[in-house]
């Protein structure tokens, strides 16, 4: 039976592949027993079959031969054609000739009639069946150089690959071959192939197209990209109009250049001028996140973070009958590595929200809300640049370890800066880089801290605004969840689909619970880091 690799290989030079298109015919010029040079490399590599071995591996005598003798073939072509070329192609030729009628003869002497199927258990029909793949290839071979018996064997073989399930593929050759191509064309040794497949298909081809009257003329690529464009702005414009959204940057009119608000390409000069960067996104209205499913994304978090579900509910609940995502400024406190930034930034994801995590460890200046344009280092604020990224009006600024802001206060504090921010006067923030009013209502803030105490006692106003949380510690019947948390988002990071790494076994699971020193999200990553290395490790000496 034909189950080895190399018969599978034997088995993609059929003629089938060439006639349907699935393999690329000789063209003008080729090489024309290139077809027949593949097929014996597919099946016995680079050597010389032996007849010696043939009973021993189960295959038939004649095949065997057959390929014996085409390599030898191949072999003296390859030695004679430094000599002279006309000569040995037409050796070559002649060989070819023969082995090709040779397999015919074993064919009609076997009576064997292929349905073009190799699924096939007697030892005869699977010799049978090679015979008339090697008859096929040696036939296209025979045909591109243009011998007619080639052809007609050929032509006899169509009506059944037309009357296959699949026949349609075959039509173009088909159609192609009705004409008499060959005829105007003449092979000699040394001229190289004639392409006569090639030309069938490309005949066939135009023939069925100039017989579809009406057909519509294939769409240029750059038409369909344009029309796919067209349609996403849209769908982009008919969801801001139908959904809720805000004018962030009313105008850039008052800054020096030429650029206009809403220009996404300005003309003119445009330099590198407030104008020129902030054009695009003023004087547009830009979308605010709707509110999702409520149940599903408390569903969602709640599976993460089954031990801050009082956090998350708090959450939701202030959003239960708004049309778009606001949060209520909160502050999430709780001991290092206990999962708050996580929980900040996944409350954002889920709700919709693009998010950016602002780490207020050191920080001793309040470049978060802008920096005058009078220093070369001028920039808009954080949250309005944000909002400019994602093109949108609403976001999430997590700001993270607010409890450890430098104490210095030389250039502003950020502390203080904030304050307004997280009252209704957002709606009516001063950028002092763009020199104008800007609507940062939209924005949602959830500040992190280790301790509050020194804020209670330093900033009491600013804990006043916050609505303030304990970060639950998390229990020991939590860490399965913990784990899969962790576990995705190690490959979010990495950039792996989670479908390629394999969650942990029990045994790697218990080997976690077992150094798990409790309350520490972050002591869980580690300990999954270390599964995750140490399978690593074992896959490389394996």
């Amino acid at each position: 039976m034909m189950t080895s690799p190399l018969e599978e290989g034997a088995r993609a030079c059929a003629l089938e592949r060439y006639l349907s298109g699935d393999a690329q015919p000789p063209k003008r010029g080729d090489f024309p027993f290139a077809p027949a040079a593949l097929l014996l490399v597919a099946r016995y590599g680079y050597g010389v079959p032996s007849l010696r071995n043939a009973a021993a591996f189960g295959e038939d005598v004649r095949v065997v031969g057959m390929y014996r003798a085409m390599r030898l073939a191949f072999d003296a072509y390859a030695d004679a054609v430094k000599r002279d070329r006309r000569e040995a192609e037409q050796t070559l030729a002649v060989q070819v000739t023969a082995a090709f009628d040779t397999v015919l003869r074993w064919l009609r002497e076997s009576g064997f009639v292929s349905d073009f199927s190799f699924d096939y258990t007697d030892e005869q029909q699977t010799t049978d069946e090679h015979l008339r793949l090697l008859a096929g290839i040696l036939a296209l071979c025979l045909w591109d150089c243009g011998h007619p018996p080639a052809r007609e064997y050929i032509r006899g073989l169509m009506p059944e690959l037309l009357g296959g399930h699949d026949g349609w593929r075959y039509v173009k050759a088909t159609v192609g071959m009705a004409e008499d191509v060959h005829a105007a064309l003449d092979w000699r040794p040394g001229h190289g192939a004639l392409g006569s497949l090639h030309h069938a298909l490309l005949r066939g081809g135009r023939l069925i197209e100039d017989a579809y009257v009406g057909a519509p003329a294939p769409e240029p690529a750059w038409a369909s990209e344009a029309r796919e464009k067209a349609a996403a702005e849209k769908a982009a414009k008919t969801a801001l109009e139908t959904g809720p959204s805000l004018l962030v940057l009313s105008s850039v009119e008052h800054l020096p250049g030429l650029a206009k608000a809403g220009e996404s390409r300005p003309g003119g000069h445009t330099g590198s001028t407030p104008r020129a960067e902030w054009a695009p996104f003023a004087g547009r209205r830009w979308p605010l996140a709707p509110v999702p499913d409520l149940a599903a994304a408390r569903a969602v978090l709640v599976g993460e973070f089954p031990y801050a579900t009082g956090i998350i509910d708090s959450v939701l609940r202030d959003l239960a009958g708004w049309g778009w995502v606001y949060i209520r400024p909160i502050l999430i406190e709780g001991p290092p590595g206990s999962g708050k930034t996580r929980l900040a930034r996944r409350i954002g994801e889920v709700l919709g929200l693009g998010v950016q995590v602002y780490g207020c460890g050191g920080a001793s200046d309040a470049s978060i809300l802008s920096t005058s344009r009078q220093w070369s280092t001028g920039r808009a604020s954080t949250m309005l640049q944000l909002l400019k990224r994602l093109q949108a009006a609403s976001a999430l600024l997590v700001l993270d370890e607010i409890d450890k802001v430098g104490e210095g206060k030389n250039n502003g504090s950020i502390l203080d800066g904030i304050l307004p921010l997280l009252t209704p006067d957002a709606a009516r923030h001063f950028d002092t880089y763009l020199e104008c009013p800007v609507d940062l209502s939209g924005m949602s803030y959830i500040a992190t801290a280790n301790d509050i105490t020194g804020l209670r006692r330093m900033h009491g106003a600013l804990l006043d605004r916050f609505r303030c949380y304990r970060m639950p510690a998390p229990r020991r019947e939590d860490l399965p969840v913990l784990v899969r948390g962790v576990l995705a988002e190690i490959c979010a990071e990495r950039g792996v689909d989670e479908a390629w790494v394999s969650p942990l076994t029990g045994e790697e699971l218990s080997l976690v619970e077992q150094h798990w020193r409790g309350a520490s999200v972050r002591g869980v990553r580690r300990l999954v880091e270390a599964v995750l290395a140490g399978r690593e490790q074992l896959a490389t000496r394996m």
